[in-house]
């Protein structure tokens, strides 16, 4: 077969020592994705190399370069820990040759014979962490120089290695997202203390302010007066909202929380929300992808959140041809004392003008704001909300393509 010559054994082992060597330099899971799969496609002679990994949070294999984006997007190809495929590998803890192997070929799903067949893989290569299945390795069958036996098994060996290396290196990924959250609560957190103090000492000299520009316009007789004192009012007013926006993110209320239908949920928010996006023409999406409709939560504060979240895509897009999708799902964590907990991930995107990248860390701070109109606090009350909810929310970004807010709430 015409192409690249066939690996002999000693560059096999040189190939084997070098990219072992890599696993303890590189803790960047994205670079060691590249460097991995570089060397793995100069070993097989094939660019058909993909790689998976569990997500904990979603429990299921997603290719390595989308698991920071916690996406459930129908497009991303994903491998169930249900699937007859990691059954397999459990039970045999060793790499499957599809192509010498019919009949587990033919054991396998319908959904996961069209996956491999999609990807044309010829070997499956397993992650072996704890003893458990942690990701795959999918290497095409249109490999140029097919690898013998005896170095197949020496692959399984650097597989298990690869399978801590990027165990670890995930690990690192998931923690600077942690240590980044923490960061951002502390400082929300000194934010909330200050809008606190500042809030009471505005207030009070507000309330004199608007009594006695209404004591003073009883005085008034010009209907230019008239109408410039009520401008007073309608500012000193405007005033006291951002303040009691200033108070519900510094000094929350607690949800009270009930067993509502979330679906029902949502669609009461798009109804709410119904006349702004005909006015701007923009089409709205609700794809609720769960069987449990249920949900433990504050119905109102959530739709304050919803709210908050679908006015600002609805500002953004300035342009025809607008769309917001509200697509919902669910996924299973490991609770602290009792097994399973079921959580709902909503993602909310839109196709406005997006937000610049030296925002993004900014736009859950009070009073900042991209728009010309607004006080900033519209995001900060609802992370709070979710927070308070035990949830989580982050925002993605990219100027003229669009935004995506994702939300993950305990069901």
């Amino acid at each position: 077969m015409p192409g690249k010559q066939k690996t002999s054994l000693p560059d096999i082992n040189r190939f084997l020592s070098e990219l072992n060597e890599s696993f303890s330099i590189i803790t960047d899971l994205e670079q060691l994705k590249d460097n991995f799969s570089a060397r793995l496609k100069e070993l097989f002679g094939t660019d058909n190399i993909l790689i998976f990994l569990l997500h904990p949070d979603l429990n299921r294999f997603l290719p390595v370069n989308t698991l920071t984006e916690n996406s459930r997007n129908s497009a991303v190809p994903y491998i169930l820990p249900t699937d007859r495929m990691i059954f397999w590998l459990s039970v045999n803890k060793t790499f499957l040759d599809l192509q010498n192997n019919r009949e587990v070929y033919s054991f396998l799903s319908d959904r996961e014979r069209e996956l491999l067949a999609g990807f044309n893989t010829g070997l499956i290569y397993p992650f072996i962490v704890m003893n458990q299945v942690k990701g795959l390795v999918f290497i095409g069958s249109n490999m140029q120089h097919p690898m013998l036996a005896k170095s197949l098994q020496q692959m399984k060996v650097l597989m298990d290695q690869a399978g801590f290396a990027f165990e670890n290196a995930y690990h690192y990924t998931l923690q600077k997202e942690r240590t980044r959250k923490m960061y951002r609560a502390d400082r929300l957190a000194t934010l909330g203390e200050l809008a606190a103090g500042a809030a009471h000492e505005i207030r009070n000299p507000l309330t004199s302010i608007r009594s006695s520009i209404q004591y003073l316009k009883r005085k008034l007789e010009q209907p230019a007066d008239l109408e410039m004192a009520d401008d007073l009012i309608d500012e000193v007013d405007r005033i006291n909202d951002i303040i009691e926006g200033m108070l519900s993110f510094a000094k929350p209320v607690e949800p009270r929380k009930e067993t509502v239908n979330f679906r029902s949920l949502l669609t009461q928010v798009l109804q709410l929300v119904s006349n702004m996006t005909r006015k701007k023409d923009i089409s709205i999406e609700l794809v609720f992808n769960p069987l449990t409709e249920q949900i433990v939560a504050d119905p109102d504060q959530l739709k304050q959140v919803f709210i908050n979240v679908i006015l600002n895509s609805i500002q953004s897009i300035e342009h025809q041809n607008g769309l917001i999708r509200i697509e919902v799902n669910e996924s299973y964590g490991q609770a602290s004392y009792n097994g399973s907990l079921r959580n709902y991930i909503i993602e909310i995107s839109d196709n406005g003008k997006g937000i610049g990248p030296e925002n993004i860390e900014r736009i859950f701070d009070p009073f900042f704001t991209t728009k010309s109109e607004g006080t900033g606090l519209g995001l900060s009350i609802s992370y709070g909300i979710i927070s308070r909810h035990g949830g989580d929310i982050e925002l993605t970004s990219e100027l003229q393509k669009g935004t995506k807010v994702k939300i993950k709430l305990p069901a």
